[in-house]
């Protein structure tokens, strides 16, 4: 998470990142090295939209109702416009999840180069809305509208093989190439709820558990792979690396929605859901069957080192931008600095800066400890606001916690 990536040869997560930098995460005395418990990551970002959440369940209770006067009725249609606009806009809930599997990334050196295996899992869930007119009807005093919360989620499962080998070594310098292959099982769902069906929905669910309970509806699974290279040149205390993510550009499909409406049982949640999906898409605001392209991306990173590598400083770039699973654009920028003490009862330290160049454009620093050479612990919060009840958190956050082999 600190790192970006900038491969730190003490971090054997680094492996994730630079296939080349399997060559580094071991001293070359050694021969294998492999995690222990794996690690764990939780993160979220959110829109420019205060309350976002708590406002959707506003306004669900106001839909709900079916006693509101005229005067209200006006009052409360305008209102409710003017915020589901802001909302549509503006407003969206992401959260990422990642998990390592226990005793993984595993690294092996022979003659043949240094070899890696990692199993991974990731998740991506994002909540937004689409926004419509909301009308006031006097005959059953009662407001009406197709806005609606429009869910989207991606997993994957993930076994990563990679390999590195120095390819050319003289008076201080030397290259290392990778590459790695990746087999990916993906899951893709997408879900349009409309929010006047939802209110009026016997289960008076609140957005949070809409949010769960629908999330991973229509979803469609596949399998792919994934190639990744990478090179590492050293010359000295100062490195320079380049990744190129995905080469082959594989492709992962969404579950359809607003097809075969008329399938469904007239008044039922699913038959309004599958009509507004229809609608949305006719309109050009969503479409109705989509593919997310794992785009290639290319990197690169610096760094400096010193004290025989244990501590460093370095950045890393993208070069290209991409998006997310669930549709964000990102472009990263990285900068970071860590020391790994010669001491085990003094933890290493890492510091960083992160920045989305294109997209949601927040910024963010990380720290994190490793402590006994084993146990790392990350945390990374948004340099931007978002207010939730009243109180002022970071539109962005993440924890990441980890256990490998000592180095």
């Amino acid at each position: 998470m600190t790192y970006g990536y900038s491969g730190h040869g003490v971090n054997l997560h680094s492996l994730s990142n630079n296939p080349a930098q399997g060559f580094y995460v071991m001293p070359e005395e050694d021969r294998f090295r492999m995690g222990v418990a794996g690690s764990i990551s939780v993160g979220y970002e959110m829109g420019e939209v205060d309350n976002f959440l708590d406002r959707l369940d506003d306004i669900l209770d106001d839909l709900e109702r079916d006693d509101i006067g005229v005067a209200e009725g006006i009052t409360l249609a305008n209102e409710m416009n003017d915020v589901l606009v802001q909302m549509g806009r503006d407003g969206y809930a992401r959260i990422n999840t990642g998990l390592q599997a226990p005793l993984t990334p595993i690294a092996f050196r022979t003659s043949l180069g240094t070899f890696s295996v990692s199993i991974e899992a990731d998740a991506e869930v994002k909540a937004s809305v689409l926004d419509d007119a909301v009308v006031y009807d006097a005959v059953n005093q009662e407001l009406r509208t197709r806005s609606s919360l429009y869910l989207k989620s991606a997993t994957f499962a993930q076994v990563g093989v990679g390999w590195a080998k120095e390819l050319w070594k003289d008076e201080g310098q030397s290259l290392v190439g990778g590459a790695r292959l990746n087999i990916i099982n993906g899951a893709f769902s997408k879900q349009v709820i409309n929010l006047k069906a939802a209110a009026t929905n016997p289960d008076d669910d609140d957005i949070g558990d809409i949010i769960s309970d629908q999330y991973d509806t229509n979803e469609k699974k596949s399998t792919n792979i994934s190639i990744d290279l990478g090179a590492i040149y050293r010359i000295n205390n100062w490195s320079a690396g380049l990744t190129l993510k995905n080469i082959n550009e594989p492709e992962f499909d969404y579950g359809a929605v607003g097809q075969n409406c008329a399938s469904l049982p007239g008044g039922s949640q699913e038959y309004a859901n599958c009509m507004a999906a229809d609608y949305f898409a006719q309109n050009g605001r969503i479409s109705a069957s989509e593919k997310w392209v794992m785009a290639s991306q290319a990197t690169v990173d610096g760094s400096y080192s010193f004290n025989n590598g244990r501590g460093m400083v370095g950045f890393s770039y993208d070069l290209t931008d991409v998006n997310t699973p669930t549709g964000d654009l990102q472009q990263m920028l990285s900068l970071m600095t860590a020391y790994q003490s010669p001491k085990i009862w003094l933890p290493g330290v890492r510091a960083g800066y992160h920045t989305n160049q294109k997209g949601s454009q927040l910024s963010s620093v990380s720290v994190g400890l490793t402590w006994f050479n084993r146990l790392t612990f990350d945390v990374l919060m948004g340099l931007e606001d978002t207010e939730i009840d009243g109180d002022k958190l970071p539109r962005t956050a993440a924890v990441s916690l980890g256990w490998q082999s000592r180095f």
